[in-house]
């Protein structure tokens, strides 16, 4: 199924595989429950087992419990990545610890400590990353690369890197605010779809040096797609475009116009 026929959001699609890899999207939430703010989730499956990307807040947790079954079992998810301290990041953490109390939860050391406030039903299995970040070996020899990203918008921030399918996966770098009417999985026009990220960018990424700093590193990274947690996936050309667009654009405390607009 093409991503950009594509217009069921509870459907996965799996956008990148090999033999013995696959990067899935597990669809997007439900606007009303998301408060117009709807998350994508994903999954990396690697031979068998399978790790989690920012999981997702309480209202998504059927959909992608349910669409994970597509690919791996549960007790083959080794991994939930979680890019930084949101909610809509990883309040399901407390309901994929009842299905898989073993799984093993990774996150900044910076928000390590915050976990316990979720309400836990387990004291889970934890991955705290050092500042410059870190990686999983996976069963293919492959490798999920933890890339630092500190300050866009969290100050314990990472993305995630895939080498076997070259994609980044971005958190909430790259979110667009797209109409339900509008949305596609991929981004087709991309000047037409700067509105859509815009403001969001501006008022949420800290500053044009880290902004910046994060693009000079990840400029010397192969990407084929970058994947945020909201919005729609930037691939072949976009990519380019979307980080030559950040690059020039002013956010944060560099950003001038606020409360003047």
């Amino acid at each position: 199924m093409s991503g950009q026929e594509n217009n069921s959001h509870t459907a996965s699609e799996v956008i990148w595989q090999n033999d013995h890899h696959k990067f899935v999207w597990l669809g997007i939430g439900d606007p009303a429950q998301e408060k117009g703010i709807s998350s994508n989730q994903y999954l990396v499956v690697d031979q068998s087992e399978g790790y989690v990307l920012d999981p997702g807040g309480y209202n998504v947790f059927d959909r992608v419990f349910e669409n994970i079954a597509e690919f791996t079992s549960y007790d083959q998810l080794k991994g939930l990545f979680i890019s930084h301290q949101d909610p809509d990041i990883c309040v399901s953490l407390i309901s994929w610890l009842e299905v898989q109390p073993d799984i093993e939860v990774i996150v900044s050391g910076l928000w390590e400590r915050f976990i316990p406030h979720l309400a836990l039903p387990v004291s889970p299995k934890m991955k705290p990353l050092p500042d410059e970040g870190g990686e999983v070996k996976l069963l293919s020899g492959s490798v999920l690369r933890f890339v630092p990203a500190h300050f866009l918008h969290s100050p314990g921030n990472f993305h995630v890197y895939d080498e076997a399918s070259k994609i980044l996966f971005t958190g909430d770098l790259g979110a667009a605010l797209v109409p339900e009417d509008k949305w596609s999985l991929f981004v087709g026009d991309f000047e037409a779809h700067i509105p859509y990220m815009e403001g969001f960018h501006r008022r949420y990424m800290s500053s044009n040096k880290a902004l910046r700093n994060y693009i000079d590193y990840v400029r010397t990274l192969e990407i084929e797609m970058i994947c945020p947690q909201h919005g729609t996936i930037f691939k072949g050309e976009n990519v380019k475009k979307f980080m030559d667009w950040l690059y020039g654009l002013d956010v944060g405390v560099d950003y001038k116009n606020w409360g003047r607009e």
